[in-house]
């Protein structure tokens, strides 16, 4: 065991992106119900930090605002400005003397932010199981018996090095009264109660761009969908996806309603909890719904749904056996693994996921 006793500051090292934060929350959840005098503290960036504020098992998130000295220091005068904040954070991160450091992350990037901890007690993946030779920044490495573990599954073996048992449990996702109100206003409005919500994410972010799948496919399958149960078919949309969602809805021949706007991952969250089934490829939403045990249609191409799937047992997986796939590129410029999946390939999975009894009733 790495630890004789009970740290009374731990540090979680999972920087993004949100799919990504995602897989470490039921360790979190693991961690805090072992350690419940403990102050948890979680270092993330910006950009996937939303999901975390106000999390009843953390104590504190930092936030890395890597965004933002990436803007500010290309301004006039906002190198100087920038570097006097990197320096300011570290000092703080440093300042903070944690008794334990747990680096989910496994890169150069949160290695660096491991070393600046100062902590005795950096615990991490082991050489073969990380990258950039982040082995190297913790001095209590885990070697997982497989590479081709599940990302929820291999985060939650690092708690073994802490003498912990790791079993799943599930965990929380608070959503305010506000943000419950403000999904509910579009409910109210939009849907008719009677029948189950289906949602269906099609967008990627742009560093996925090569996970997307067809616009038109999207189309296709709501209409597959409205023609043979009654339902409610909500696509919903992240920044700078609404026009993919227009466009869907444009080429439907039955009705289908764009989502309201969701300004956070917490409205996001609220209105997922809404949905009987979801369907959408590998994504932030995807791994959200995954958590919250709303059975999935899964649309995969490059990733290995092993490793990167959701992680229930109401899930079905659209994966074509392609020699390319799965593949480690971050672009593509002919994605068969994406575009060989036909909209009646994901709508036998919706078929089956009914008639395997996942609780949709039509």
């Amino acid at each position: 065991m790495l630890i004789t006793k009970k740290p009374k500051k731990i540090l979680i090292v999972r920087l993004s992106a949100i799919g990504d934060v995602v897989h470490v929350l039921p360790a979190l959840r693991l961690l805090r119900s072992h350690f419940p005098e403990s102050k948890i503290a979680w270092l993330v960036e910006d950009k996937a930090s939303d999901i975390l504020t106000d999390h009843p098992d953390i104590d504190d998130v930092i936030i890395f605002p890597r965004k933002k000295w990436q803007r500010e220091i290309l301004k006039a005068n906002g190198t100087v400005n920038t570097l006097s904040d990197i320096l300011s954070f570290y000092k703080k991160l440093r300042k903070e003397c944690y008794d334990l450091v747990i680096d989910f992350q496994g890169n150069l990037k949160s290695g660096i932010m491991n070393l600046i901890t100062g902590s005795g007690n950096r615990l991490g993946f082991g050489r073969g199981y990380c990258k950039e030779f982040n082995y190297l920044f913790t001095q209590y490495q885990a070697y997982p018996p497989s590479k081709k573990m599940h990302k929820i599954e291999k985060n939650l073996l690092l708690l073994k090095e802490l003498g912990i048992e790791t079993n799943f449990l599930r965990p929380e996702f608070p959503v305010s009264k506000e943000d419950e109100e403000y999904v509910s206003k579009f409910i109210d409005t939009n849907i008719n109660y009677s029948l189950p919500i289906i949602i269906i994410h099609p967008g990627t972010s742009k560093f996925g761009s090569y996970k997307q799948w067809p616009i038109l496919n999207y189309a296709l399958l709501a209409d597959m969908i409205l023609e043979t149960y009654k339902a409610n078919v909500i696509f919903t949309w992240g920044p700078n996806e609404f026009d993919v969602v227009y466009e869907i809805v444009k080429n439907m021949k039955h009705k289908a309603f764009p989502a309201c706007e969701t300004k956070s991952i917490k409205q996001l969250i609220e209105l997922l909890k809404r949905a009987r089934l979801f369907i959408g490829g590998d994504t932030g939403p995807l791994h959200i719904a995954s958590i919250l045990d709303i059975p999935i249609v899964a649309i995969y191409g490059p990733k290995d749904p092993t490793i990167y799937g959701p992680y229930n047992g109401k899930s079905i997986v659209i994966k074509k056996d392609v020699p390319c796939s799965p593949c480690k590129k971050r672009t593509c410029s002919d994605p068969i693994c994406m575009t060989s999946i036909l909209p009646e390939d994901v709508f036998h999975g919706v078929s089956k996921l009914i008639d395997m009894g996942s609780d949709l009733e039509y």
